[in-house]
């Protein structure tokens, strides 16, 4: 898949961790696209504690985040900005709720499925030393969970898949 294949204002990035997500929506964001990141927001406010706290506060922070993002995209939108969200979109309901912003601004999203097999997704995040935003660390017990709990785009959210294998 190549960037020029996308026609919209806003691309919703999907896919677990690991999966890619940041390295594709960073080069939209050298085309232009404005970044909206839910780790840097995570980091930008615990660091690398974040993985040290019980999963029960971590849930609740990615919600709190994840609202928060939300918002700024409508502003964003509002702005006429061209938006990717570098964030899971792990479940169908977070993609609807997305897309409904959206299209209250007249705007059909793009999403991308990004998918790797999980013993790759797994050597991928196994080097990460938490160093940055990008270099969250993510235990092999939430890979899991995030695997087994992981809702993949149906047919009729029009997304594009990028295998990575």
């Amino acid at each position: 898949m190549n960037n020029d294949e996308i026609d919209s204002r806003v691309v919703l990035m999907c896919g677990i961790s690991g999966s890619g997500k940041t390295y594709y929506s960073r080069q939209l964001e050298n085309q232009g696209y404005r970044r909206l990141s839910i780790d840097e927001q995570i980091w930008g406010r615990y660091g690398s504690g974040f993985a040290d706290l019980p999963p029960e506060r971590r849930k609740e922070i990615f919600m709190d985040v994840t609202a928060e993002l939300f918002v700024r995209l409508g502003e964003m939108l509002e702005n006429g900005e061209k938006v990717v969200v570098d964030s899971t979109m792990c479940k169908r309901i977070k993609r609807d709720y997305a897309r409904n912003i959206c299209r209250k601004h007249g705007v059909e999203p793009a999403i991308i499925y990004m998918t790797a097999p999980l013993p790759v997704l797994w050597e991928r995040l196994s080097g990460r030393l938490g160093n940055g935003p990008d270099d969250l660390i993510v235990s092999h017990s939430d890979l899991m969970s995030y695997f087994e709990n992981f809702e993949a785009p149906m047919p009729d959210e029009n997304y594009m898949v990028f295998k990575q294998t």
